[in-house]
């Protein structure tokens, strides 16, 4: 069968059936969501807790290896755990989607029994090859094949843009590695099926999918593209309809005592528009794997009790959650202005990063904080410096500590197309002073610091960073904890570079994290302990609205001019098809 053929009978069979198999993905999104997450959250946070670990980070990785074993398997356990509970959730995805294909009339005690044989017939090594399956498959996590117990697998966007910028070999190599991982997922296509409907254990179905998919990778590359394309006509094509609808009314002087109400109006259909659209390409992709399945139920008709009340009550919640959100976020009730903050002193590229002229470039921007980087010198002088070594930005394969202060600032740099001067923190901070422009200083945790780097820097210009205003932060727990030791009335904020479990338990005012990971959720948590969230490298318009809307304090970019831009857009009386717009560039998959 062809491309266009198997995908127009795989798209034909989820429209005939579209009720039933959407159910099945929301009820399972919704006890994954409200029920399985924080669970899994209060165990991990449980364990940690018990164990005396107040935060999880790569940097102390050593220490609960060797301290804390027993936290180690706690969380493995947990691990082995969330493995089990994906393969439960596509175990039940499959086998619900068989069964309405086959017509039958299953009750859900049916499902769960069928579920149930499945899960406790694995073997131990199972979660082996769970692990490295469900990391296979993740590129086609856009696509409906994925979990949201699994959305925290990702490439943090500042190792990519690190790689890219510094290390292009790395990079290609690790899109090679992605076309790889993408050949071998469609390659293992139909290894689940085969594990439940006809019982084969592992080693048999990936050979039986890999005997399948033979010539054919290209064949079902094809249709998942073609779901891409209609996925992305359909949302760009049924919004933009909306979006347009609204523009007209906000053009409509007569119209002006219904543009609020139709704004929100139609907001809530954008938003059930998202639903719809994500349900389809979950609901289709399940189908492509369910293509060679020919497992039939014969289970005797029944007559199932609709449980019409539990979606009437459903259908009131969503509708009135999707309102009166839309009603604070169209009165301004809902969102804040974060505070700004330039990556490394720099805008759009234009100066060199953690320079004196870059400084005064940008502060013209009007940023609320410049960001930079300080380390140590090999005469115990403080430079303004972001890598490890020079060997980037000055070409001499030297660390910042085997040179003194007066060598360093003599030394040029280039970036950008520009030269300049490593700047020393006295000059940097004077400048800033001048300029009235408030620092957050970054402790760069670098094996050349002394061990008193932390008490001699407050020493000798803790006083003047209070008087400022600035604030601090660092990658170091134990460089955060000093600072506030011996500097309390500054503010510091602890940077996370991945989203892993939990609220750390720190004297830190704040955090930094990484996009990337970064959640409401998260979010929610430090404010609970009133504690400010920065979200660092916003680069982009979807990332930076996308951090705006989950209720980030503030953002970090390159871009300072193009996050002022989506501020304004923001929070300066935009029609009401424009915070539209600018609410659909960050829109997320709801069931992700």
């Amino acid at each position: 069968m062809g491309i266009f053929s198997e995908f127009r009978k795989q798209n034909s069979n989820f429209w005939r059936y579209f009720w039933k198999y959407s159910q099945i993905i929301i009820l399972i999104q919704l006890m994954i969501t409200y029920v399985l997450v924080p669970i899994l959250n209060y165990l991990a946070n449980g364990i940690t807790f018990l164990g005396n670990v107040k935060y999880l980070s790569y940097t102390n990785v050593p220490y609960l290896i060797t301290k804390k074993p027993l936290v180690v398997i706690g969380l493995i356990v947990i691990l082995l755990l969330i493995l089990l509970l994906v393969f439960t959730q596509f175990t039940l995805l499959l086998i619900s989607f068989q069964a309405i294909k086959s017509k039958a009339s299953l009750s859900w005690w049916d499902y769960l029994k069928r579920v149930s044989k499945n899960v406790l017939g694995l073997p131990f090594k199972a979660f082996g090859f769970f692990l490295l399956y469900f990391l296979i498959i993740t590129p086609f996590g856009s696509l409906g094949i994925s979990s949201t117990l699994l959305n925290k697998v990702k490439i943090p966007q500042f190792i990519l843009d690190w790689l890219l910028q510094e290390h292009l070999p790395l990079a290609i190599l690790l899109g090679v590695l992605y076309l790889v991982v993408l050949y071998i997922g469609l390659r293992w296509l139909f290894v689940l099926p085969l594990m439940i409907f006809e019982n084969k254990p592992i080693k048999l179905a990936l050979n039986r999918s890999w005997e399948m998919t033979r010539g054919k990778a290209l064949h079902y590359l094809g249709i998942f593209l073609i779901l891409i394309a209609v996925v992305s006509i359909m949302a760009t094509v049924l919004i933009g309809i909306v979006i347009m609808f609204q523009w007209l009314i906000d053009q409509a002087a007569f119209l002006g005592k219904l543009d609020f109400t139709m704004a929100v109006i139609n907001m809530t259909l954008i938003q059930f528009i998202n639903i719809v659209i994500s349900i389809y390409a979950s609901g289709v992709a399940v189908l492509i794997m369910l293509s060679h399945t020919h497992t039939h139920y014969f289970y005797p008709k029944r007559e199932h009790r609709g449980h019409k009340w539990f979606w009437g009550i459903t259908a009131v919640v969503v509708v009135t959650s999707f309102v009166t959100y839309n009603v604070t976020y169209f009165n301004d009730w809902l969102l804040e202005p974060p505070v700004t903050i330039s990556h490394r002193g720099v805008d759009d590229g234009n100066g060199i990063q953690n320079t004196v002229s870059a400084m005064q470039a940008t502060s013209k921007e009007k940023p609320d904080y410049i960001e930079m980087d300080v380390q140590e010198t090999k005469d115990h002088q403080f430079v303004v410096y972001h890598d490890n070594t020079l060997s980037n930005l000055a070409g001499i394969n030297k660390k910042p500590s085997q040179m003194t202060l007066d060598e360093l600032t003599s030394t040029k740099i280039h970036e950008n197309g520009k030269t300049a001067y490593i700047a020393s923190f006295d000059d940097y901070l004077a400048t800033s002073e001048k300029l009235n422009q408030k620092l957050l200083v970054e402790f760069k945790s670098v094996s050349g610091n002394s061990k008193d780097f932390v008490k001699r820097f407050f020493q000798k210009y803790g006083a003047r960073l209070y008087q400022d205003k600035d604030m601090v932060h660092s990658l170091s727990y134990k460089y955060i904890e000093q600072s506030k030791e011996y500097m309390p009335k500054v503010k510091a904020s602890y940077i996370l570079s991945f989203n892993l479990a939990g609220i750390p338990i720190t004297k830190a005012n704040a955090f930094t994290m990484e996009y990337t990971t970064l959640n409401s959720r998260f979010i929610e948590g430090a404010h609970l302990q009133n504690k400010k969230v920065y979200a660092w490298t916003a680069n982009d318009e979807e990332s930076m609205d996308h951090m705006i809307f989950i209720g980030s304090d503030g953002v970090i970019t390159d871009n300072l001019s193009l996050l002022n831009g989506e501020i304004h857009r923001l929070f300066n009386k935009s029609s009401y098809s424009e915070r539209m717009t600018i609410y659909v560039t960050q829109m997320q998959d709801p069931f992700n």
